[in-house]
């Protein structure tokens, strides 16, 4: 056993030994399964670990500063070929910057002085292979030069540094032979004079294109701040004259303009990364932040307004609702109410809901419990058998912002839209074996639960929107299936969009599946054409008490048998409420009835 200063070197040695597999290997890798690469960084970040930690002794810094370079610079082709493989690896991403695997691609190109010799390299230089001349004209033209004064800046882990230095200065000195060897005739020089002009001619290009590239992405920031202060100014017109509805509609759109402009922002952040001036890329870089804080500043301007505008509004809501309550008897306030909303309403869906604080967070807990229950280790689908790797259960609200707003018991039983994220895996021995992700969600509008204690709109569109396009973008490797359950249920608009051949081939192409499950009425909603959300029907659907509810439902109907309206408080003698509700949405499918909160009365049955 040899010692270097009490380090054991058979141990790093083997250590080492995937690092320089995959250091040997070079560009080659790229050749390797995601999985086989997958493992090989788990493996050297696992052997890194150990060596930081001292396993196998202490050794000189020399040797020190050579061991740590090569897990580094491992790691670092390992992050280059996920990113060249357009493959999502976070490990990787959060690791290595693009600034160092643009290093890293642009020395790989030379790796092939790993195996050649000098004599090598000039038996192919005079044999003119296009790949050994091609090499040679790019380092002739300056990127020696340019990888050099990249290698200085310190914003490359200092480890991969060495390494890097290390290679590439074994890479030139070939190079350097070769040329001196290649100089003694008169066919090359040549070509170095063809170079030469070459480089003259390109220089102008380059410089050319730089600029326009340039002035592109001020324009490009110019155009994105005049975009937003043309929006600004149209949603601050709109707030005086708004009602509650369009004042929603706006917060809505002020969010989306914010979350556009940091979509912006992070693109043009990326293009400022492919220039190679560091002053000019940290020039563009403060204008772009400066223009973002003042944007912001705006922003609070705006939310400010919409704040006062909604409180304005809502007040005289309140004062206009407990005038009415006032006019006449309850019955005859009740029948008032039942012909303005058949009137007014365009939209039969609004309104035709009451979920109330406690009852939401309950169905929340029943909700995650039901699922980790039928999510055993493992699962059926399509004639697959597949094991539940993972089951991890995640918030998706913070409710303690409104820790100020709600006493200690209000705040307890308001939801958090938690969900659920199981990982399955098919069961097999040889193959690839295939990755679902079921992203369990339960979802409420949790900020109006928060402020009124209720909630009476069935979901929206553009509530399932932001989902279901996450999901899509996550979609790279393996199929989403994303279960929504929510006890809003969910507008008609959404049904017949997931219903669409249009909806089929937008997402389940991209491996995405959709189910939504209505918890009051137990409906599921989901594409017909979907083999893997029929699969699951079976695991998310709720049990039901056919018995039970049929007696349920007949009280109801019973109850209504002559009336024009029936209030939900007045069957709850009929049994379980949960149940009530669920013949209420039922026999408004028929289309002869309609559902709808009234205030003051709650959810109430009522002929059209």
């Amino acid at each position: 056993m040899v010692i270097f200063d009490e380090g054991d070197i058979s141990c790093i040695k083997a250590l080492l030994r995937p690092a320089e597999r995959v250091l040997r290997q070079g560009r080659d890798i790229l050749v390797e399964e995601f999985n086989t690469r997958q493992r090989l960084w788990n493996e050297i970040t696992e052997a890194y670990e150990k060596y930081l930690n001292g396993h196998c002794g202490d050794f000189l810094e020399d040797l020190d500063n050579a061991f740590r370079a090569k897990f580094e610079a491992s790691l670092a082709i390992l992050a280059w070929s996920f990113k060249k493989n357009n493959e999502d690896f976070p490990p990787a991403q959060k690791r290595f910057s693009d600034y160092e695997l643009m290093i890293i691609d642009e020395i790989l190109k030379y790796n092939v002085f790993e195996i050649t010799t000098k004599e090598d390299f000039l038996t192919k230089l005079y044999r003119r292979d296009p790949e050994v001349l091609q090499l040679l004209k790019t380092y002739y033209l300056g990127i020696d030069k340019w990888i050099e004064k990249q290698l200085e800046n310190p914003e490359i882990k200092l480890p991969l540094r060495y390494y890097l230095k290390r290679t590439w200065g074994g890479y030139k000195e070939k190079i350097k032979e070769a040329i001196n060897e290649a100089n003694k005739y008169n066919w090359f020089r040549t070509l170095l004079e063809d170079w030469e002009k070459e480089k003259a001619d390109e220089v102008e290009a380059v410089k050319f294109v730089y600029e326009e590239k340039v002035q592109k992405l001020k324009k490009r920031i110019k155009e994105l701040i005049e975009f937003f202060e043309d929006e600004k100014r149209r949603i601050a017109e709109e707030i005086s004259m708004s009602s509650i509805g369009e004042i929603q509609r706006l917060e809505r759109e002020k969010q989306e303009l914010i979350e556009r402009f940091e979509r912006e922002k992070e693109a043009l952040t990326n293009k400022l990364l492919e220039l190679k001036d560091k002053e000019l890329q940290e020039r563009l870089k403060q204008e772009l932040e400066r223009a973002r804080e003042n944007i912001m500043k705006e922003v609070k301007t705006l939310e400010e307004q919409i704040r006062r505008k909604g409180l304005e509004l809502k007040q005289k809501e309140m004062e206009l609702r407990k005038k009415e309550i006032e006019l006449s008897a309850k019955d005859a306030e009740l029948k008032k109410k039942i012909e303005e909303v058949l009137r007014a309403s365009k939209n039969i869906e609004k309104g035709s809901r009451l979920v109330v604080r406690e009852d939401a967070k309950i169905q929340e807990l029943n909700f995650l419990g039901r699922t980790k229950s039928k999510f055993n280790k493992q699962i059926r689908i399509l004639g697959k058998k597949y094991v539940v790797e993972r089951i991890e259960e995640k918030k998706g609200e913070d409710t303690s912002k409104f820790i100020d707003k709600l006493d200690e018991r209000s705040l307890k039983n308001l939801p958090e839209n938690r969900y659920l994220e199981i990982s399955l895996k098919e069961k097999k021995l040889l193959g690839r074996k295939e990755k679902i992700l079921v992203n369990a969600r339960y979802l409420t509008r949790v900020d109006k639960l928060a402020e009124y204690g209720f909630d009476t709109d069935p979901l929206e569109l553009a509530d399932v929107n932001m989902y279901l396009v996450d999901a899509r973008d996550s979609s790279k490797d393996r199929r989403t299936i994303l279960l929504i359950a929510s006890p809003l249920g969910f507008e008609e608009k959404i049904r017949k969009y997931v219903n669409s051949d249009q909806f089929h081939q937008n997402f389940y192409s991209e491996n995405v599946s959709l189910i939504l499950l209505d918890m009051e009425s137990g409906e599921l909603i989901y594409n017909p054409n979907d083999r893997y959300a029929k699969e699951l029907l079976p695991l998310v659907r709720l049990e039901l008490d056919e018995e039970l509810y049929a007696q349920v439902k007949k009280c109801v109907e019973e109850k209504i048998a002559g009336k024009d309206y029936l209030p939900l408080n007045e069957c709850l003698d009929c049994g379980d409420e949960s149940y009530i509700k669920r013949a209420f949405y039922e026999m408004a499918k028929d289309g002869k009835y309609l559902v709808k909160y009234i205030d003051g009365f709650g959810l109430v049955l009522m002929r059209k």
